[in-house]
């Protein structure tokens, strides 16, 4: 039976997940690999407070001790962050070690070197762990999509956000406190912006991207929006008209070569796939030329689902199945849609006085941006400004930007117009709605 020495770096709740798995599901591993994983060292900053619970492996501060023992085959870098992560990351190639993370941060906004120098050095890089925890999104597509020209990716890729939304669709909840709740929960952090903003989607819809198109991703060339500005009433009037509320990321293939890439709050129909995806739970759709939708469902965070994923890359590596450079081949730039030539329905909800002439005053500045309705509704309450939701036909996002901000003008509107778009089709893209 082949022996796998690893060296932990990082014992967070990821990292104690796996030596969790490892203690209590190591003999069903070697059972079904032929592979031992022995966990060797663990690296952490809080050294003495580790020593007390976990006996007979090495414990340090200094990560170098990792990279410099000739005994570890394989580093697992789960501190995450930029740095030090990077430097344990390219040391850990560079001195001839197979490398696990689950750094989507890393790998999303500074991973070109890292991608490169594991190209070259004949070591191999898993980050399976990076995006979905534990539904094996990187394998799907470096493998079992292998023989597909890949079109487009449609996600929900953040539990924390999924939580919330679920929340206030079931309950009635506004975002204050359903955020609350998911917090009370465990699903979302003390500060929650790096998910709630978008940011962390983002982060995973740009690895997916480059692994699907083989590119290098600009990170800051993403559209990222969160589910801040989402209230309950959307909820409710999405609900009313056979839609759910969701933050995706979308990646789509377009003429060109080009590839629009972005995250947003969604309306999608009752029938779409994805929209059965509730609480912290993930969901993933590739779109394959040759296989059409092919989609991942299950738990995208916590602390075992995320070390499954860890353990199964190091598996994997000690197997020689993670593949070789040619799997992360990263040689040209990807080149972006631009936003003038996107096209979506979109859901606009304002608030209005309500006075004759107001309806037709906006439907003129549609008109004008070349945007046909699809449906409105005003529901008469007896406050001062009354909601007024209005459904586009498929329309141009620049006209769409530039009647909003005209709309924002106009002295009978109190705040700022909302706007969500709409994805009618099961597919990335195009909609089933003319």
């Amino acid at each position: 039976m082949k022996i796998v020495n690893v060296g932990l770096i990082g014992f967070g709740t990821i990292g104690s997940g796996v030596y969790q798995l490892l203690e209590s599901n190591r003999y069903l591993l070697s059972k079904r690999s032929g592979i031992d994983v022995r966990l060797k060292a663990i690296c952490d900053l809080r050294k003495e407070e580790i020593r007390r619970d976990v006996k007979d492996i090495q414990i340090t501060d200094d990560w170098k001790d990792i990279i410099s023992n000739k005994e570890i085959d394989t580093v697992v870098e789960l501190i995450g962050g930029i740095e030090p992560a990077k430097s344990i990351i390219l040391e850990s190639l560079k001195n001839n070690k197979n490398v696990v993370t689950a750094n989507k941060k890393l790998l999303a906004e500074d991973g070109n070197e890292i991608f490169d120098i594991a190209g070259k050095c004949g070591c191999q890089l898993g980050f399976e762990a990076s995006v979905g925890g534990g539904i094996p999104c990187i394998i799907s597509l470096k493998n079992g999509l292998v023989a597909n020209r890949v079109m487009g990716i449609m996600g929900i890729l953040n539990g924390t956000c999924n939580y919330i939304l679920s929340r206030m669709e079931d309950d009635g909840l506004p975002f204050d406190a359903a955020l609350k709740d998911a917090q009370r929960m465990g699903f979302a952090e003390a500060d929650p912006t790096f998910d709630i903003e978008g940011f962390d989607s983002g982060h995973k819809i740009a690895i997916l991207s480059m692994l699907a198109y083989n590119k290098r991703i600009d990170y800051n060339s993403i559209s990222i929006e969160g589910i801040t500005k989402i209230k309950e009433i959307d909820i409710a009037y999405a609900k009313e008209m056979g839609y759910v509320i969701r933050l995706l990321g979308l990646s789509r293939l377009e003429a060109g070569d080009e590839v629009d890439i972005r995250v947003h709050p969604t309306m999608l129909p009752f029938k779409h796939p994805l929209a059965s995806v509730r609480s912290e739970y993930n969901a993933v759709m590739f779109i394959g030329d040759m296989t059409g939708p092919v989609s991942l469902y299950g738990k995208g965070a916590g602390g075992l689902p995320t070390a499954s994923a860890v353990v199964s890359d190091i598996i994997q590596i000690a197997q020689g199945g993670i593949g070789s450079a040619a799997a992360i081949n990263i040689s040209k730039d990807l080149k972006y849609l631009s936003f003038q030539k996107r096209v979506s329905r979109y859901y606009m909800r304002l608030n209005t006085l309500d006075r004759p002439g107001i309806l037709s005053k906006i439907s003129g500045v549609l008109a004008r941006n070349n945007i046909s309705i699809a449906s409105v509704i005003q529901k008469a309450i007896d406050t001062r400004y009354v909601p007024l939701v209005i459904m586009t036909h498929k329309a141009p996002e620049e006209g769409i930007m530039l009647s909003v901000k005209e709309i924002n003008d106009f002295d009978f509107i109190d705040g700022s117009v909302t706007l969500i778009r709409v994805e009618d089709s099961f597919s990335v893209g195009d909609s089933d709605e003319q």
